[in-house]
């Protein structure tokens, strides 16, 4: 069932444009599981504005609240540079994974499916309790789908995502990423699988992993800590490289490291990191960049980029233009 989850918080904020009005109204009118539906989304956004005040939430009580009404396995936090200052953001980004509870709950007792998604939006990021009690950090612009059941050690993942895995000897835990599969029983790793990239990249902290291709089952690699598997996407072919892990997952701590990388890999990660478009004009993929982003703004950053490439930017919303002189 495909809910307009954002057309929905749009609306019950009182801040719905027409054609937003309209998808809502017209979702409403197709069944009465759907005004069913809504009015539960209602509810919980009504619940949600009664508990907190106008002011920074505590966010951990507020999702104790939550999960002791609707009673889902689920443990999120979600956080980001913006949403962590302004509280409307916060309460956009919370009611929007209430939603998502709600989506499983209505599924489950429909289908029996045990499937449960979790969507990250471009600059932020959420920190997950998994049903066997892994931890998962998910960075910007990316969805874990995983089972309600801890036995279930299987997830799916588009996006960049950091796991410290439950030990379990007698039950491998999985993670499926394009047409890779990643293979370990108890351990801490890092995969970047955007599927815009043309690779997909496996860093090993500690414990063991195995790659395997997904179509045919093959053995690619088995990884030992401080190496990282590269997959290309198109061939499913694979090297290992000397890897820092500590220095690949920096982004769980809000941190963003730039090493090698020419002006189109640079826009492209500051995209996700700020939640912005970026376009470049005259860019040169010769040249290589190297830099850490810690607390500094979009246009901190774009000014500490200019001292080391004449720039001419603008920032216009969330578009952004870069020219390179």
């Amino acid at each position: 069932m495909k809910i307009p989850y954002e057309q929905i918080a749009a609306y019950l904020r009182g801040k719905a444009s027409s054609q937003e009005k309209y998808i809502v109204e017209k979702w409403l009118a197709e069944s009465d599981k759907h005004q069913q539906i809504f009015q539960s989304l209602e509810k919980e956004w009504r619940f949600l504005n009664k508990e907190t005040e106008p002011i920074l939430p505590n966010k951990e009580q507020v999702w104790k609240n939550i999960r002791n009404r609707i009673e889902v396995p689920f443990n999120s936090y979600a956080y980001s540079r913006q949403t962590l200052l302004k509280y409307t953001g916060i309460a956009a980004s919370v009611a929007l994974l209430i939603g998502l509870c709600i989506s499983f709950l209505f599924i489950n007792e429909k289908t029996q499916a045990m499937q449960f998604t979790a969507h990250t939006p471009m600059g932020e990021k959420a920190q997950l309790t998994l049903p066997d009690s892994s931890t998962v950090w998910l960075n910007s612009g990316s969805t874990l789908t995983y089972s309600t059941k801890a036995w279930r050690r299987i997830v799916h993942l588009d996006g960049e995502a950091f796991f410290e895995v439950t030990k379990n000897r007698r039950k491998r835990f999985e993670v499926h990423t394009g047409d890779v599969r990643v293979q370990v029983h108890g351990t801490s790793f890092n995969v970047s699988s955007y599927k815009t990239d043309p690779d997909i990249a496996v860093s090993l902290e500690s414990g063991a992993v195995s790659l395997f291709n997904d179509k045919n089952g093959d053995l690619l690699t088995r990884l030992s800590p401080n190496q990282m598997g590269i997959v290309s996407r198109s061939q499913l072919s694979c090297h290992v490289v000397v890897d820092d892990p500590i220095v690949t997952k920096l982004w769980t701590n809000n941190i963003l490291k730039i090493y090698n990388n020419d002006i189109y890999e640079v826009t492209k990660k500051l995209e996700r990191w700020y939640g912005v478009n970026i376009t470049v004009e005259n860019g040169n993929s010769d040249s290589r960049y190297a830099f850490v982003v810690k607390t500094e703004s979009l246009k901190e950053l774009l000014d500490l980029l200019s001292k080391m490439t004449p720039i001419i930017y603008s920032i216009e919303g969330k578009e952004v233009h870069i020219q390179l002189k």
